[in-house]
């Protein structure tokens, strides 16, 4: 075989080793190219007990970080990856300061031949805040009101008291821990199960906050009532030369509910002796009532004002020129008119006696009156406090005629 011949079989080998070499890349190129992935993975916090240790709380929900990724590789392969395979984490541990803290974050698991060509971030920020607990009063808040005649008394819960535990911050804001009750309508006990409130200032709910109860029995008696007067009762007075002028309570009246053979029974409540020693000046005091066994307020919290207006007693002459005729026959009538001044010499409360004559109705009683000029006592009716010590003339002369 000659040179020549075998020069060419040489080449035509050579050329169909690279044809097919490059058949076989245009092959794996196609139908498994390089391309990119982008994918979305949680990060996960690693060491997190170490905040409990430290006695810190994360502000943010540890559930909430993700990172995005923009992989590059073999399609067959990246086809294989998922937020299953792929590792992100932060580890908590070594960023342990009040605030916020930047916590690099770590990618793992990533398959050989595959490249993160982008990190949607390097770090997460993570507020930390001191971890406290707060124990706090449940508040019931009561709406609506029971049928006619009925009333609601003071509410039983249970627990009274929860514990709050959470971020210093948040717990903090909570002003008020209650339960709301509607009673609208009731004719019976109030019993139910309802989810406990945590609210700011503002009246909003609070979250990120753990409770040691979610919920709170709530009982609510519903009890007969009754509107009763209230009697003040005094022990003492006032000084000598003074006197109380009036005295009176605020309210008049007080709501009251007990056994209703009790309530019938009822026609007034009477102060606890209110202890006087010999006072000289207006009073203003707070008292208690003296409630009979088995009779209670409706308004526990209810306050009971005693009023004492004390006066200085004063002696004062006063003129009156009128005076009243009663009592007189219709047979009869008056003949000619009489007139004069008439003075009284009053004693009492400084405030009646300067107005003494508003006070005083001057009269004479002509019930067993004859024909003729007579002579007949003067008498008086006057307000409660006011003395009248002399009354100059003691007598009058009337003229007495028939009637045509």
């Amino acid at each position: 075989m000659s040179k020549k011949v075998i020069d060419r079989d040489t080449t035509i080998k050579a050329l169909s080793v690279l044809f097919a070499i490059l058949l076989w890349f245009y092959v794996i190129t196609e139908q498994n190219p390089v391309v990119p992935k982008d994918i979305t993975v949680p990060v996960k916090l690693t060491n997190i007990e170490a905040l409990d240790k430290n006695n810190l709380i994360m502000l943010e929900d540890p559930n909430s970080f993700f990172i995005s990724l923009k992989l590059k590789g073999k399609k067959e392969l990246l086809d294989t990856i998922n937020i299953n395979n792929i590792n992100a984490f932060a580890d908590v541990s070594r960023y342990l300061s009040e605030g916020e803290n930047e916590i690099p974050v770590v990618v793992s698991n990533i398959p050989d031949g595959v490249s993160i060509n982008t990190k949607s971030y390097q770090t997460i920020k993570v507020t930390l805040d001191k971890k406290i607990a707060s124990q706090r009063t449940v508040v019931p808040n009561i709406t609506g009101n029971p049928v006619a005649g009925l009333a609601n008394m003071k509410p039983e819960l249970a627990p009274t008291e929860i514990v709050l535990t959470g971020p210093e911050s948040i717990v903090n804001t909570i002003k008020e821990v209650r339960v709301d009750v509607d009673i609208a309508g009731a004719g019976a006990d109030v019993i139910k199960r309802l989810p406990v409130r945590l609210l700011d200032e503002k009246g909003n709910e609070v979250t990120g906050v753990k409770t040691d109860a979610e919920w709170i029995n709530v009982t609510i008696p519903i009890a007969n009532t009754k509107r009763v007067p209230i009697q003040l009762v005094l022990e003492g007075g006032a000084a000598e030369g003074y006197i109380i002028a009036n005295q009176s309570v605020q309210p008049r009246e007080i709501l009251v509910t007990g056994d209703q053979q009790a309530l019938d029974g009822l026609s007034s409540i009477n102060t606890n002796a209110v202890k006087l020693d010999n006072v000289t000046q207006d009073t203003e005091l707070a008292v208690t009532l003296n409630l009979p066994e088995g009779v209670h307020l409706v308004n526990s919290n209810e306050q009971v004002k005693a009023a004492l207006d004390i006066q200085k007693i004063i002696t004062s002459d006063v003129e009156i020129n009128t005076i009243g005729y009663r009592n007189l026959d219709p047979r009869f009538a008056f003949g000619k008119e009489l007139s004069g001044t008439i003075t009284v010499t009053v004693r009492g409360p400084e405030d009646l006696v300067n107005n003494a004559a508003q006070n005083i109705e001057l009269y004479v009683d002509l019930r067993n009156a004859k024909e003729g000029e007579d002579s007949y006592e003067i008498l008086w009716d006057t307000a409660s406090k006011l003395e009248i010590l002399e009354v100059s003339p003691q007598r009058i002369s009337v003229d007495i005629v028939k009637r045509e």
